[in-house]
């Protein structure tokens, strides 16, 4: 005699074929709307202000040497009087090798005199926050540009100015254009890809464990 299926395992089967067809369903609109929300991603992570004259352009190690040249431009069309450069922390994996030494010597050969240029010691960018607020206190400074790539704009403004948030600096975001990948379009890219999608990892990660929430700028 032939078993019956119950209707428990009537029920389990159309809950497994509703399931399923609402994963296709939901599959099929995010790809067809992907050209509206992927840009929408690379726009949100892109914090950029109208800069001004400041005392100082600090410059957040990490990216790529987009970020070094945008702030020498800044600094050689007289925005401010000094350069600052974070990541002057040897890495525990890699104690023989710093960022910001390459950064210097590079800006120096290139115009910039290295007693304009101040390294600052961090390994992140929460450490880079603690870094800038420590110099900005001693130096008495009121405003600075902060240099970076687009994509981690958002993080490090929030980074920054939770980082002096008991004092008046004023802070200005700029980022350089000169990377092969925008807002728009950088899913197309793989090293857009892996930069965007690394960046949100890290803001969620930042949520947490610092609680700066990723909607303030």
């Amino acid at each position: 005699m032939k078993h019956c299926p119950s209707n428990n395992e009537n029920s389990g089967k159309r809950v497994l074929f509703t399931a399923f067809y609402t994963i296709l369903i939901l599959a099929f609109l995010l790809i067809s709307t992907a050209k509206s929300w992927l840009p929408a991603i690379g726009h949100w992570f892109f914090v950029q202000t109208k800069i001004t004259n400041a005392e100082a352009i600090v410059i957040l190690a990490g990216g790529g040497p987009e970020r070094l040249c945008h702030g020498m431009e800044l600094y050689k069309r007289g925005l401010a009087p000094a350069l600052w450069y974070t990541g002057d922390k040897p890495l525990e994996a890699r104690s023989d090798f710093m960022d910001s030494e390459q950064a210097l010597n590079f800006a120096s050969r290139h115009g910039v005199p290295k007693e304009k240029i101040k390294l600052l010691p961090s390994t992140s960018t929460f450490e880079d926050g603690k870094s800038i607020a420590a110099l900005i206190k001693e130096r008495r400074i009121n405003s600075i540009i902060i240099v970076t790539s687009w994509y981690h704009t958002r993080r490090a403004a929030n980074v920054i100015k939770h980082s002096i948030a008991d004092t008046n600096i004023s802070v200005y975001i700029s980022s350089s254009t000169n990377l092969p990948f925008t807002p728009d379009n950088w899913w197309r890219d793989e090293e857009g890809l892996v930069n965007v999608v690394n960046e949100i990892i890290k803001t969620v990660l930042y949520w947490q464990r610092y609680g700066l929430a990723p909607w303030q700028k």
